[in-house]
């Protein structure tokens, strides 16, 4: 894992770091369910290596959504994680894959050289993040293994996370804060246009909290009026990772200008 880590590291100093995509997940066979795995035990078997070196080919990025440059599918069976493939690349309609035998010498292969936890996402997906596994799902099978034998596991219920129309429907959030902005306090701007950043956070209630402008006007009159706005927001998402309340941040930009109030003022 560490010289995965090493090659996304290095892959971030080319001007664009394209490597903040969502990846492509392993395979895992459990209890009769296919389940896409969020973690790479392979990882663990390459570190030992002086090179990322599998069945004689060096490992390389096939994509930006496979840095790895495989996708294993495993299987758990009598508390026992196994490896039963590995796939070169991640995404191929006539997929390749290496021969398991000549690099373990078995084609079924007992991961004994795995310790920790694994992360199988479950349900429907709650949130997209476009950056290696942090999209959110309704339920998270985490899985712990201590050389290769299955030692814990939980399941964790996302289900209460919810998605307001304001952030799947941006639209409704521009209409919904230039209505309600009270242009009569905001003084003639002329040909000025000015932005105004603010920072919110989602909480455990629909109301969204922690709100904060990070970049205001010098007119203490405009900031007022964008705080007021988005403090009247009747709802905000909810998320829960882990089972638990997962707070994120969220930056929403107001333009006050005179075609803003044009078009919207009562």
């Amino acid at each position: 894992m560490k010289r995965l880590i090493q090659i996304l590291i290095t892959l971030c100093l080319f001007p664009f770091c394209s490597f903040a995509t969502g990846q492509a997940g392993d395979i895992l066979i459990f209890k009769g369910d296919t389940l896409s795995l969020f973690s790479n035990p392979l990882e663990q078997y390459l570190d030992s290596k002086s090179e990322r070196i599998f069945n004689g080919k060096k490992l390389e990025w096939t994509s930006t959504a496979c840095y790895r440059g495989y996708r294993a599918t495993w299987e758990v069976s009598n508390d026992s994680l196994f490896l039963i493939k590995v796939q070169k690349g991640c995404y191929s309609e006539t997929p390749e894959y290496f021969d398991l035998k000549s690099e373990f010498g078995s084609e079924r292969v007992f991961a004994h050289w795995f310790t920790g936890k694994t992360l199988a996402p479950k349900g429907k997906q709650i949130h997209y993040v476009h950056s290696g596994y942090d999209s959110f799902y309704e339920k998270e099978l985490v899985l712990t293994f201590t050389s290769g034998l299955l030692s814990a596991q939980i399941e964790y219920d996302n289900s209460k996370s919810y998605k307001s129309i304001f952030t799947e429907n941006q639209d409704s959030l521009q209409t919904f804060i230039y209505t309600n902005i009270n242009w009569d306090k905001i003084p003639d701007l002329k040909e000025e246009s000015i932005k105004v950043f603010v920072t919110i956070q989602s909480s455990e209630t629909l109301k969204p909290d922690s709100i904060q402008i990070i970049r205001g006007s010098e007119n203490e009159l405009i900031n007022e009026e964008a705080i007021r706005v988005i403090e009247l927001l009747p709802e905000w998402n909810v998320y829960y990772r882990k089972g638990k309340v997962y707070r994120m941040k969220w930056t929403i930009p107001i333009m006050f200008n005179e075609e803003k109030r044009k078009k919207y003022a009562r």
